[in-house]
């Protein structure tokens, strides 16, 4: 490890740090514009200038080009350094246009900070400025072409980091252009860190413009709730509005960057529609009515039928606390039916992964820096974005890629794909290992075998159960690490509490037969992703007790229904995919955002005691008050601690740590009956429901910055499972299977598997009804009305 000398301080690096880093390390501030730690460095800018006056190299050279070395001594106040710094900002200044006033970028604009520490005080050119016309780049970023500084992050994040396809660099010499070559919506779902990486005013967030200064925002380090891979987020609220969310840094996960969804689906939070006072049999109330009602009822149940007429269902978008605190009321009550997810077959899966992760467990850094990738029934641009950007990373330092998956898997890398019917999924898995490899697989079985840092990756949702635990037996035996995503963003840790405790197939049926008399849902909505039968179920309760922060189905039943504040009112930790806690902070308290209140105006023209629709609270504070205490989070978490080892350590986190791991396994869910069909109707094809990018997460689906990329509802069909139904593109197909029939336009696909039907499932759509990742028998017909 090289040891070095800046501005008459010592420091030892890493081999390969770079001196602009080193410096970094000593707190030293070097003005730069190209270097990005994500990114690395290209030299572009000239900023970073320094003097290296002792050692192997000597003179004036830009610091993030200069790999550190034994015996360096480098002056960052040499004179002849600052004039050149001097200069160059200067240069880089002459075309920028005077508009700070009115740029999004003001008070986070790295161009401010830097010319300023580049030592450019004074504007001395009066000549005309180059000018552009600007693009319309879709509904997430806009481009004020004439701020650019040329420094090249843009399309370094965008081709180079993200692979991003139509966006790039044009030009020469001082007429250099980013963007695209007509106009028209960014393409990768990635487009978001444009906005992010920009040190100007380039690149903004549509969705964020003129609405606020940056230093009137309230922000937090959070977790993004969008799917299972615990992405670092900074949530940013002013006038009890949420207007933005940008990425955090978390080195373990994310890194440095966010997909759109988790950027731009934040809108939830802010929904019309979304439920804020208590209800009493429709009727609003009072906290304190609603909380002695609530406790009384369930305690006459448990009193008349017993504790295990009482069902507690959880949620795997609830906080790790939120759902210690469910599940120590139901063992207060007596002994109630505790089960933390609502659809059998994700909870199923993450308690299985849970049981058997153990060391075997990855996380995104970790496939960045891998050499042989292996997905089985993985979809990550549409069910875990971030893992195909770190698949990408892993490609681009010389990674093998291979993909089993019956629909048309799109990456930003090179990759095999081999397209396989669900059923067949779990016995090429199984083919991977052993004597006996199928000739087709023998080459990547010898791979895996030889490689240094090789992973198998799945999806909890296509593999269900028995997929996940085959592909853990497959990378034991083959000495890989696992990575497997899950449906929520606290799946895993919803899995460790639920134990072996019942899963909602077993509440349904106990419901059905009169065991179960009363039902309390925790941030979750059982009409809409629970078992079939669970709207006839929930028929024959005598008490419906819902805690959310969503307007759905089952809050609009409810007996007693009390709001919960959303994941970024409140602070708590989620249990990402890998088993690592994660801890997020409170980025503002909840209220109604005062555009609805005061019409946009402020301040305020009436003043009440209460704020309006401040009335929810963080669900674990909620269940801590139905049992009649008061508990503070970290009393909930040292007692969480203290009850379970596995746990260990959780009291400790802070919002913005890296986290850490979970130190013990889950439990696996009771035996179940097979969740496949045993006959199908002649004729017919197995109907695939799958999740996508857009639409199918339920919180993104209630933003509406999302709607202008949701897509369109379609089935997909290989062109010759197609031509031997007599079957052509566009054509509308009606679908039948054992809920009502829907009609659906007809696209060929010659990337996925054959002998299969596949949807994407939408939300407010007849495809939300399908389980995600289980195939439906359907009968086609050509013809049919319009969905």
């Amino acid at each position: 490890m090289p040891t070095l000398t800046i501005d008459n301080q010592t420091v030892t690096v890493p081999e390969g740090t770079n001196v602009l880093e080193a410096a970094q390390r000593l707190g030293i501030v070097i003005p730069h514009f190209c270097y990005h730690e994500a990114l690395g460095a290209v030299g572009s800018c000239r900023l970073c200038a320094m003097k290296f006056e002792q050692g192997p190299v000597k003179g004036i050279e830009m610091a993030c080009m200069v790999q550190a070395q034994d015996g360096m001594v480098v002056s960052t106040v040499d004179a002849e350094a600052q004039e050149l710094r001097a200069a160059v900002i200067e240069w880089l200044m002459l075309n920028h246009p005077h508009d700070c006033p009115v740029c999004d970028e003001g008070g986070e604009c790295q161009l401010q900070d830097m010319t300023i520490a580049g030592g450019h005080g004074i504007r001395r050119y009066r000549g005309s400025k180059r000018t552009w016309h600007n693009q319309d780049l879709g509904p997430f970023v806009v481009q004020e072409m004439n701020r650019c500084i040329q420094c090249y992050r843009c399309v370094r994040t965008y081709q180079d980091y993200c692979g991003g396809t139509d966006f790039g660099v044009m030009g020469s010499r001082n007429r250099v252009f980013f963007g695209r070559f007509r106009d028209g919506r960014l393409e990768s779902p990635f487009s978001g860190n444009l906005v992010d990486v920009c040190p100007t005013g380039v690149f903004t967030d549509k969705t964020f413009r003129f609405r606020s200064r940056i230093w009137d925002l309230q922000e937090a380090p959070s977790i993004c709730p969008h799917c299972s891979l615990g992405c670092a987020v900074v949530p940013g609220a002013r006038y009890r509005e949420l207007q933005r969310v940008r990425a955090g840094v978390n080195r373990r996960t994310n890194g440095f960057f966010i997909c759109d969804r988790g950027r731009f689906g934040y809108g939830h939070v802010n929904h019309p529609d979304r439920p804020r006072t208590p209800r009493l049999q429709g009727a609003e109330t009072g906290w304190p009515e609603a909380l002695a009602t609530a406790r009384r009822r369930l305690q006459d149940i448990a009193e008349k039928y017993g504790p295990q007429a009482i069902a507690l269902l959880g949620s795997s978008r609830s906080s790790l606390e939120a759902l210690a605190q469910l599940k120590t009321w139901g063992e207060r009550l007596g002994g109630a039916r505790f089960c933390a997810e609502p659809v059998p077959r994700r909870d199923r899966a993450a308690r299985r992964l849970a049981a058997g992760l153990g060391d075997r467990a990855r996380c995104l850094d970790d496939i960045r820096h891998s050499d042989l990738i292996v997905l089985a029934g993985s979809d990550p641009l549409n069910e875990a974005p971030m893992l195909a950007l770190a698949l990408r990373q892993a490609a681009r330092c010389g990674a093998a890629i291979h993909v089993f998956d019956p629909r048309p898997v799109e990456l930003p890398c090179a990759f095999e794909h081999r397209p396989m019917t669900p059923d067949a999924l779990v016995e090429s898995l199984q083919n991977l290992d052993g004597d006996n490899v199928p000739a087709e697989l023998q080459e990547l079985s010898q791979a895996l075998q030889q490689a240094r840092q090789p992973i198998l990756c799945g999806g909890a949702d296509l593999l269900g159960e028995t997929g996940v635990a085959t592909l853990a037996e497959t990378a034991a035996k083959l000495d890989a690490g696992l990575f497997v995503t899950l449906a929520g963003p606290n799946s895993f840790g919803s899995a460790l509490l639920a134990g072996s405790g019942p899963d909602a197939d077993q509440l349904c049926e106990e419901i059905l037969t009169g065991q179960i008399r009363a039902l309390v849902c925790l941030e979750n909505d059982p009409l809409r992703d629970g078992p079939a039968q669970m709207a006839r179920a929930m028929g024959k309760l005598e008490f419906l007790l819902v805690l959310d922060n969503l307007p759905n189905q089952a809050a609009r039943q409810a007996d007693i229904f009390l709001p919960t504040a959303a994941l970024y009112e409140s602070a708590g930790t989620l249990v990402n995919n890998e088993g690592r806690m994660l801890a997020f902070g409170s980025v503002f308290a909840p209220g109604l955002p005062i555009r609805e209140t005061e019409q946009g105006s402020h301040p305020p023209r009436e003043f009440c005691p209460t704020t309006p629709g401040g009335a929810p609270r963080p669900a674990w504070a909620v269940l801590s008050q139905l049992q009649q205490e008061n508990l503070s989070l970290n009393q909930i978490r040292l007692r969480l601690e203290a009850r379970d080892s596995r746990f260990a350590g959780l009291s400790l986190l802070a919002a913005g740590d890296e986290g850490k791991r979970v130190g013990g396994a889950g439990v696996q869910a009771p035996a179940a009956s097979d969740e496949f069909p045993a006959t199908a109707p002649a004729a017919s094809l197995p109907l695939l429901v799958v999740d996508q990018l857009f639409g199918s997460e339920l919180l993104a689906a209630l933003s509406p910055a999302l709607d202008p990329v949701k897509p369109q509802p379609k089935v997909l069909m290989h062109p010759e499972t197609a031509a031997g139904l007599g079957l052509q593109q566009g054509d509308l197909l009606q679908l039948r299977t054992e809920l009502e029939p829907f009609s659906l336009p007809l696209a060929l696909e010659p990337r996925m598997a054959k002998g299969l039907l596949l949807a994407g499932r939408l939300r407010s759509t007849p495809l939300e009804l399908f389980p995600a990742g289980i195939p439906v028998p359907c009968l086609v017909e050509k013809g049919g009305d319009d969905a």
